[in-house]
Order: structure tokens, then sequence, then C-alpha cells
């Protein structure tokens, strides 16, 4: 069951959560409603979704991801924390009501049939992608246009980031967009 957790975001920029940026395209952007991909070459493309508009400022970004059918999902959400943006995102529907997802054996929130539900890590399921690599902490995934899921390690999305020394609360550890928080110890490995 989804929990309803205050956290604190630093947004500083934006990105697409659809489609991870090609590490061979690292530091280049595309102007917006447009896509950064690579083939060799880096280039943008035009974003799936670029016919619809954001029109409420607490939602300004146009973002899009598909599922595991292939199926796309576009939507307005804010901007990615720390520039990056981490498998599906928080459905608006839930986020914007404050819950969150933070037991490690159901990390990732999502909406089904109108209710906000955690579940399990789609990696963990599949066994993919295991982040034991310290400077690559990150599980992050995606799917693309044909349902393939991508599971892929990345960076620590807020090394900064300290929680104060209590019993109850001592390990940093971050949700499905790199939101980071407070949680008390774990046996497993974070996600």
């Amino acid at each position: 069951q989804a929990v309803r957790v205050c956290l604190c975001l630093g947004i500083l920029a934006t990105a697409f959560a659809g489609m991870r940026q090609p590490e061979e395209c690292a530091g280049l952007t595309c102007s917006e409603n447009r896509i950064l991909k690579y083939n060799g070459t880096c280039h943008c493309e035009l974003n799936p979704c670029h016919q619809r508009h954001c029109t409420d400022a607490n939602y300004p970004v146009l973002d899009f991801e598909y599922d595991h059918r292939g199926n796309i999902n576009c939507f307005c959400t804010k901007p990615c924390p720390h520039n990056l943006c981490g498998g599906q995102r928080k459905p608006v529907e839930c986020a914007s009501k404050g819950f969150s997802c933070p037991a490690d054996e159901h990390p990732i929130l999502m909406l089904e049939e109108g209710q906000c539900v955690c579940k399990s890590h789609p990696c963990q399921v599949a066994r993919k992608a295991r982040c034991d690599n310290p400077a690559l902490p990150w599980n992050d995934y995606h799917y693309d246009s044909t349902g393939h899921l991508d599971c892929f390690c990345r960076q620590h999305p807020c090394p900064n980031f300290a929680c104060n020394a209590t019993s109850a609360t001592p390990v940093v550890k971050w949700d499905q967009e790199g939101n980071c928080f407070c949680a008390p110890p774990s046996s497993k490995q974070e996600l």
C-alpha cells in the first residue's frame, strides 16, 4: 500500500523519462519537444507526444514513457530532480496527493484501476542489472517502444544528501525519480 510521505525536492533541470539520454551524447541537449537519440551520431528527434501541450504551471514538462507492452503514455509532469529521470515516473494523480513507496520490496509507485499502488521493481522481477558498483548504485530502467525492458545502473542521484545519524533513519535512499530521503537500515540493496 502506498504511504504518504513528505519529501524535500531539489529540482534543477528537465529531461525526458521516456528515453534515457545516450551515454555517447553526454552534455548535449535538444530544443523543446525533441529528444536526444544516438545511431552512430547524436541527433534530435521529435518527441512522440509533441502534439500534446502542458498548461498547468505545476506540471510544465511534456514527458512520455512506454509500458511493458510497448504502449506509449504521454503526460505532463514536474521537472526531473538533479536532471535525472528514473524509470517509470510517479503518476501525477498519486504524487500530487503525497503518495510514495519507501519499502524495498515494492518501491515503484503506479496507478492501477484508479488506485495508487506500490509495485516490485521490474529489474528485480526480471533479475536484470544488479548494481553492485558503489559508483553506480541506482538500478534504473525504461521500456522501449516494443516493450523491451532495459535495466541499467546510474550514478547516485544525490551524493551530497546526508541523513542525521539516528538509529531510526540513518540510510540515504531514493525513489524511482531520484528524490532522496532518509530511511531505516535494510538488509536489501537500495534501488
